[in-house]
């Protein structure tokens, strides 16, 4: 009777798990983050195999990444196989959607993901002049800026990856980092999921390891990302957050005069 009155108050006494504790447990066994890299873009920055190599990443080290939304649907599905994974990415929102969906970009931000930005309605900057492409990257941001409750990480991707010179010139003024790719899953080629895993798996045995690149508009991503991190894991990859040292200043700057239409080209596919 003793022993059992002993440990009884045992119980009563021992302290109750904290939320760390908790969460710990809850993710013990997924794939999580391996590090948080606090990126510092005081006059810029170039991130991507299709600029210069930088210190950023480790061999066997991964960053997720999503373009394009934030999605009323197809984002919210893909913040939760994020949370089912314990992970972390970096969403390149598009001004336009952030404007129409504006608690599915702040509920990005809420689950701990780091946001930047993508352009106010996805044009290749290649094609336009420098002060269209600067009004389409700072009305971006003052939008951004001003539904997000942390502000705006100063990261930012182009549209079908085209990068003049001059806009980078302009970026790296304004201290914003420019975020390429290593590894495109070319989730808006297929509607297959199988397909997507396995472009990003051939994609990172060729590399060993970079920035992968997803969208959050697309269904046939959402449908693919459970198993794509299943299988970083299954793989030894180890996934990086990236966050900013500071958030982007807003600017404001003079909406331009409309363009001159220029012949129709095909299309290509959205990046």
């Amino acid at each position: 009777m003793k022993r059992l009155l002993i440990l009884a108050a045992l119980v009563l006494v021992s302290p109750p798990q904290s939320r760390a504790e908790d969460e710990a447990d809850v993710c013990k066994d997924k794939l999580g983050v391996e590090r948080v890299v606090e990126v510092d873009t005081k006059g810029g920055g170039l991130y991507g195999d299709q600029y210069p190599a930088q210190d950023l990443l480790k061999k066997g080290e991964v960053v997720l990444t999503f373009d394009d939304g934030p999605h009323p649907t197809y984002t919210k599905e893909i913040l939760a196989a994020l949370k089912e994974q314990c992970t972390k990415a970096t969403f390149f929102n598009v001004g336009e959607m952030v404007k129409n969906f504006p608690d599915v970009a702040r509920e990005v931000q809420a689950e701990g993901h780091t946001v930047g930005t993508h352009t106010w309605s996805h044009p290749n900057l290649g094609r336009t002049s420098l002060n269209r492409a600067k009004s389409q990257i700072e009305k971006t941001i003052a939008t951004a800026d001003a539904t997000l409750p942390n502000g705006v990480a100063p990261f930012f991707r182009f549209p079908y990856l085209s990068d003049p010179k001059r806009v980078r010139e302009y970026l790296a003024g304004r201290n914003i980092a420019v975020f390429g790719i290593d590894v495109d899953s070319q989730d808006y080629r297929t509607r297959k999921p199988d397909k997507i895993t396995d472009n990003v798996l051939k994609g990172l045995i060729k590399t060993g390891g970079g920035i992968i690149l997803f969208h959050d508009i697309h269904p046939q991503t959402v449908k693919a990302l459970p198993n794509v991190l299943d299988e970083l894991k299954r793989h030894g990859f180890h996934v990086v957050h990236l966050v900013p040292k500071s958030k982007v200043e807003v600017a404001v700057v003079d909406e331009p005069e409309p363009e001159a239409k220029k012949p129709s080209k095909r299309r290509r596919h959205r990046k």
